[in-house]
């Protein structure tokens, strides 16, 4: 008898758990209840993916006015490397990164991470080598304007008609979103976008731009 009560004690004590944790079920969670972490995770992510996608970070321009009088780039190689401001926002990797992890899942910002910060070669094209966006060392943070941005303009969604769609499950849920890019005003589509649940949270499992 005391076995069969420890039994039920456990039972109910798992049951208890796993209202509050996602992973304990396979069905996928009502839109409501995830609907305002995911509308916080793509508007955190117009910030983020400027300095992924887009035109990066401010820099100090190699020529000018402010260049003939500092002389900030004197004996500097030309290699595409330019200082960032220290009027920004993020002003190391580090802090970089932590922006980057508040919106994106584990696996995504990993290979962002190499893109960003490591570079790499392709094997697919022979010989074609993306460099770092980002370095730094005890002089400051470097952007790499070699790197061209591949999105210019930011993208607005329409959160009212944003829906869960299969294949969903309590770890693993996809939208479907409809969005215009701000590059083409009023040329609406309907966007796929995954999220996973990671460490308690829901995080995008790829790009929202």
């Amino acid at each position: 008898m005391k076995k069969i009560l420890s039994l039920c004690l456990a039972l109910l004590m798992v049951a208890g758990v796993c209202m509050f944790v996602p992973s304990c079920s396979t069905k996928a969670p009502a839109l409501e209840d995830v609907y305002d972490r995911f509308v916080e995770c793509i508007e955190k992510a117009h910030e983020v993916n400027v300095l992924l996608f887009g035109v990066g970070l401010p820099v100090y321009a190699r020529e000018g006015d402010e260049e003939d009088l500092i002389h900030r780039y004197y004996g500097a190689a030309e290699n595409g490397l330019e200082y960032v401001s220290i009027y920004t926002k993020y002003g190391s990797i580090e802090e970089i990164k932590a922006a980057i992890q508040e919106v994106y899942s584990k696996d995504y910002r990993e290979s962002l991470f190499e893109t960003l910060f490591t570079g790499y070669a392709s094997d697919v094209v022979s010989g074609s080598i993306l460099p770092a966006r980002y370095s730094e060392d005890e002089k400051g943070m470097y952007q790499n304007s070699n790197v061209k941005p591949l999105v210019t303009g930011m993208r607005v969604y329409n959160y009212a008609e944003m829906k869960i769609v299969s294949p969903s499950n309590a770890t693993l849920v996809k939208v479907e979103l409809p969005s215009y890019s701000e590059d083409h005003p009023g040329e609406w589509v309907v966007l796929d976008l995954t999220f996973v649940y990671e460490n308690g949270n829901w995080y995008l499992d790829g790009p929202s731009c």
